[in-house]
């Protein structure tokens, strides 16, 4: 079990027994088919199922703005202040952000963003012109200026004071209660509702990539990760329509940082601690990653921001993700027939 608990992140873990190996997934029950109405309404923004245990090796976690900040605290030019706990060899933690404040940040970035303030601000001054040619433009003054003005305050507030305070104090905000994805023990914990939370083995899950509409305008997919046995899911990444095939590197990426029979993921955020992974640690030792212990570090962002970067997001627009098989379905005797999609 997780227990909840991330302490000591510079020490090296011992794996557990239920850690997840994609060579050697236990055998698991079958499904219960829910049938056609349940999948239709529980899992009708579901569009397709990803596979499980083989991979490209494609890491996402890698733009140059990360690369940046990894690179500024590793000479201590860094923030001081981080919100929530960090991203390690032991835990990649998840929802550490206060259910309460979700909405509101929600709220929040429809306001701060400048595209955003020009869609209202061209919709109030729409209804200002349309006041004035039917009332008149004393009516329109007294009675349509209003939303112009608080679309306004709202904008420098969302913008500014707000965005300040929450850079300077971003544990106002942030309540951990010991999720995410924990790779020495294979388990799973995320909020539920409020500050409840559901726990269960990696395996347990499946992953799905969902269509959305949103009210902003533009559609986006998520892949999200549904507990077969139980229903209760999560969702792991978000991103525009357009860019769906980044939610398959997304998940390769999971998988492997998961997979105890795996290297970590050769990202920015995990090389302080590659050293402390048994897997990994012997992985480098042998000379398979093929680069400097300090190789983000040290990289040369200019290069990386336009040479490697775009070459890596080119090498994951074009991977082939659909011919990679799928290792859960010798675990999960009917997982075609029971699965949402």
């Amino acid at each position: 079990m997780s227990n909840g608990k991330i302490n000591s992140p510079h020490q090296p873990v011992e794996y557990g027994d239920e850690a997840f190996r994609s060579g050697a997934i236990p055998k698991q029950k079958p499904l219960e088919d829910p049938g056609r109405f349940s999948k239709a309404l529980e899992g009708g923004d579901f569009i397709e199922r990803l596979p499980w245990g083989h991979y490209a090796g494609l890491d996402l976690h890698l733009k140059p703005g990360s690369v940046r900040i990894y690179q500024k605290r590793s000479k201590g030019n860094g923030a001081k202040h981080v919100a929530g706990p960090k991203w390690t060899h032991r835990v990649m933690p998840s929802d550490f952000i206060k259910t309460r404040w979700q909405l509101l940040l929600m709220f929040a970035g429809a306001f701060a963003d400048y595209y955003m303030f020009g869609f209202w601000m061209f919709c109030a001054i729409v209804t200002f012109f349309a006041a004035a040619i039917q009332a008149g433009i004393v009516a329109a003054l007294t009675h349509a200026t209003f939303p112009i003005i608080a679309i306004m305050c709202l904008h420098l507030f969302f913008r500014y004071p707000f965005t300040w305070f929450l850079e300077r104090h971003p544990d106002f905000i942030v309540k951990d209660l010991g999720c995410g994805f924990f790779r020495p023990t294979g388990m799973v914990k995320f909020r539920t509702w409020r500050e409840e939370t559901f726990e269960a083995p990696f395996i347990e899950f499946d992953p799905y990539i969902s269509f959305h509409v949103n009210p902003k305008g533009p559609t986006s997919c998520k892949l999200q990760l549904r507990h077969r046995y139980s229903g209760w899911q999560t969702a792991v990444a978000s991103v525009h329509s357009t860019l769906k095939h980044e939610l398959y590197a997304h998940w390769d990426e999971l998988q492997r940082y998961m997979d105890v029979s795996q290297p970590l993921p050769d990202i920015p955020a995990l090389e302080p601690y590659r050293h402390l992974d048994p897997t990994t640690a012997e992985f480098d030792a042998a000379g398979k990653r093929g680069r400097r212990a300090d190789y983000w570090a040290t990289l040369d962002l200019e290069w990386w921001e336009n040479e490697g970067y775009p070459a890596q997001l080119e090498a994951i627009r074009e991977f082939p993700w659909h011919q990679l098989r799928d290792r859960m379905q010798d675990s999960v005797p009917n997982l075609n027939a029971g699965a949402m999609v």
